[in-house]
């Protein structure tokens, strides 16, 4: 083999790899390093070492938005994966224009932009300008405080975050149905296997993966959300909806505590790795 064919797919790579280093590797390093130091207004004073982390961690704020953090995305993804598996099998049963309708209807949230599409839910929750209280009114009811009652304003953001993901697991789903041979399926209905048989142990083991794929991303997209939360009730009324990237945003962003910053998304990136891994063992999952 000549020498410039055992070099020329790194070449191939080289822009690819770069990207990745500028856009991943580079800033998650330099989070590293910021999270070591006290470091306002991107002045690196003094070195800590991990007394950022401490700090941190003995935060009970921060603890608790780590936990409503968890608590708002588990449920929403649970809801999502559910309603993705049940969509798929609805539009599995399609076929043609009725099938790219009910698709494209569903796909939308994920392809809007999160803020117009958490802006027009924030309008219609909206107490005085709402369509919601409006319809409430001209049925004869009473305006209702949606996004100032705390309990009410965490489901709001469950529901909003939920409405956004439903699209992407039921795509990514429908495709693995689609992938299923049907001579198989056939096979089973000669066989007599009866619908939830059908689902249980033929289709929902040859979806495994799309399901974990799925999981996995939107795990990490409401983990990470910041858009959704900060533009619908922007962590409030109080904390009730204050979930970790909205401190971590306001620490880097309002109050310049780049060090204190950097530390809690170190954290939530080593939480969102685990949960990851995690994913995978607990799945089997083989490529």
């Amino acid at each position: 083999m000549k020498k410039q064919e055992r070099y020329f797919p790194y070449l191939l790579l080289t822009p690819s790899i770069l990207v990745i280093l500028l856009v991943l590797i580079v800033p998650l390093g330099y989070s590293v390093y910021c999270s070591l130091y006290k470091c306002n207004y991107m002045k690196f004073t003094k070195y800590v070492g991990l007394d950022n982390f401490i700090r941190v961690l003995k935060n009970k704020e921060y603890l608790a938005a780590f936990g409503r953090t968890f608590y708002i995305s588990v449920i929403s993804l649970v809801i999502a994966m559910v309603l993705g598996v049940v969509f798929a099998l609805w539009i599995h049963k399609y076929r043609g224009v009725t099938a790219y309708a009910i698709q494209l209807l569903v796909l939308i949230p994920w392809v809007t932009s999160q803020v117009v599409g958490t802006l027009l839910w924030k309008w219609i929750f909206s107490e005085d300008l709402g369509l919601l209280n409006y319809i409430l009114q001209l049925l004869g009811g009473s305006r209702i405080k949606l996004l100032s009652n705390p309990k009410i304003a965490v489901w709001l953001l469950i529901f909003v975050m939920t409405w956004r993901i439903i699209g992407y697991a039921m795509v990514n789903i429908l495709a693995g149905l689609k992938s299923i041979s049907l001579s198989i399926e056939e096979a089973a209905r000669v066989d007599g296997v009866s619908r939830w048989q059908m689902f249980c142990y033929i289709r929902l083991p040859m979806i495994k993966t799309q399901m974990l794929i799925s999981a996995i991303i939107l795990t990490l997209s409401n983990l990470n959300n910041l858009t959704v939360p900060l533009s619908l009730t922007g962590g409030g009324p109080g904390t009730a909806t204050s979930v970790i990237t909205i401190p971590i945003y306001r620490l880097g962003f309002e109050s310049y505590q780049f060090g204190t910053s950097s530390a809690l998304s170190i954290l939530l990136f080593a939480v969102t790795l685990i949960l990851s891994i995690g994913y995978v063992k607990v799945a089997k999952y083989e490529i």
